[in-house]
């Protein structure tokens, strides 16, 4: 059997880097790449180069599953997938390399011929043996992953659980905790909420076609530390970007919740860039796109980066309580001032309406005053005049006490009416509806009596002295 030497396109020779390093277990890609370039990148010469054959498995033949649990992540060893005539110690050898692999590769590096299936002496009748389990090496190539997302994904809850069972087959159940939803309710989920509470949003956008995906995902975005950071911190939001149509649909969410900066920010990526980490914090009237991380970053850099997002939203936390106290400091000057404003109008209104009362009062009085004064000049014109006792008429003499102290004199003829005398001390200022003429001894109320009676019938003759008192 010859050699078979693989003239491959640059995604064919990232689907054979990514097996490669799965199953030698070498994850310098300098390294994996240099050793597939000495062999031609013929995957089997390669790894027949790493691996020792002693352990009795010809890898130039090497089986579908055997390699399947490596491309998916080491914790699928424990599956316990190993193909027939696998024996755990080789299966160990060649699935994770051997502590000799590194012997191998040196002797690669240095120039060694590597050493084919074929080119073996004696070993070409090992193909007959059916001990040694073999596959023909096209079943290498025939092996392709599931597809993290469907393609012309339009329902997204629908992509994003498909999503999340993909990754979980791939790299096991120890993942970041990706949001089933829409990008709007991932992002309302991470910003909608109070300033203390609010969360950073973590868009992961992955790429098969992209040869650093698998190393990735497997040992740096499911590291325990990066799950533990991300899960607590973020709400973190997956798309698959491998298919066309899936990017065209992301890009116009981007644009549609972000903005154009977003979208133009991830078409500037190439293949080989991805898988990408876009770190979005949300404030009260933007969206500010903070880190983007490229699938080349290790462990470390990917933790310094999101606790370096993480410390950003800390301080525009504290600036945005800094902010709200000094708004509710306002608010509270503002409200006090208003209080003290309606205070003030209150009182002002108050006193206006006290002024007018009093001006409505006063005009009150000022009419009703003019109006006795009015009543009372009519009076005083329309009194008889003051008899004389040549007259040879009866004449009464009466002395009148007003409640100032005062004494009012007057000569009346015994035969005019008591209304002539009511009149009278009307016209002094007394009106009859409310003041009383009382006679001292005995105690009689004159204004009880009949107007029209005269005076000697009152008996208020020849003289009498009474006073005034105001009514009750």
């Amino acid at each position: 059997m010859a050699s078979n030497t693989c003239h491959t396109g640059h995604k064919d020779r990232e689907m054979i880097l990514a097996d490669f390093q799965a199953c030698t277990g070498i994850d310098n890609i300098a390294e994996a790449i240099n050793l597939l370039e000495l062999n031609n990148w013929d995957l089997a010469a390669a790894m027949n180069g790493v691996i020792p054959q002693e352990n009795g498995i010809l890898l130039n033949n090497f089986s579908r599953e055997a390699s399947q649990p490596t491309l998916y992540g080491p914790h699928s060893q424990s599956n316990g997938i190993l193909p027939n005539n696998f024996s755990r110690e080789s299966s160990h050898a060649t699935l994770y390399g051997s502590h000799r692999h590194s012997e191998a590769s040196e002797a690669a590096r240095g120039g060694a011929a590597p050493v084919s299936s074929t080119d073996s002496e004696g070993e070409g009748d090992d193909f007959d043996d059916p001990s040694v389990f073999r596959v023909d090496e096209s079943d290498m190539f025939r092996l392709r992953k599931k597809p993290m997302m469907p393609d012309h994904s339009e329902n997204e809850d629908e992509a994003l659980l498909h999503f999340t069972a993909e990754f979980l087959t791939r790299y096991g159940e120890v993942h970041p905790r990706f949001y089933i939803g829409s990008l709007e309710s991932a992002s309302r989920e991470a910003f909608s909420r109070t300033n203390r509470d609010r969360k950073l949003l973590a868009i992961y956008l992955h790429n098969d076609d992209s040869v650093q995906s698998n190393i990735y995902c497997s040992q740096v975005m499911c590291a325990n530390s990066i799950v533990s950071y991300l899960n607590q911190n973020f709400i973190t939001w997956a798309w698959d970007l491998t298919k066309e149509s899936n990017k065209a649909r992301l890009l116009t969410m981007c644009a549609r919740h972000f903005g154009n900066v977003v979208a133009q920010t991830i078409r500037m990526y190439k293949t080989d860039q991805f898988p990408l980490l876009i770190i979005i914090m949300g404030k009260r009237t933007s969206n500010d796109v903070l880190n983007v991380i490229q699938g080349n970053t290790s462990v470390d850099e990917l933790m310094m980066s999101l606790m370096g997002a993480k410390e950003i939203l800390t301080a525009h936390q504290q600036d945005e309580d800094d902010r709200e106290a000094r708004e509710m400091v306002k608010r509270e000057q503002d409200e006090a001032y208003r209080l003290s404003l309606d205070a003030d109008r209150k009182k002002r209104e108050e006193q206006e309406r006290e002024e007018a009362e009093q001006v409505r009062l006063g005009q009150e009085r000022k009419e009703q005053e003019d109006k006795k004064e009015a009543i009372r000049l009519s009076l005083e014109h329309a009194l008889l005049p003051e008899p004389i006792e040549e007259q040879g008429e009866p004449i009464s003499k009466l002395r009148i006490r007003t409640p100032l102290g005062e004494f009012l004199e007057r000569r009346f003829l015994g035969s005019w009416k008591l209304q002539v005398l009511f009149d009278f001390v009307a016209s002094k200022g007394y009106p009859f509806q409310e003041f009383k003429l009382l006679t001292t001894y005995p105690r009689r109320n004159i204004t009880q009596l009949d107007p029209g009676s005269t005076l000697l019938e009152a008996k208020l003759f020849p003289q009498e002295t009474l006073f005034l008192e105001a009514k009750e």
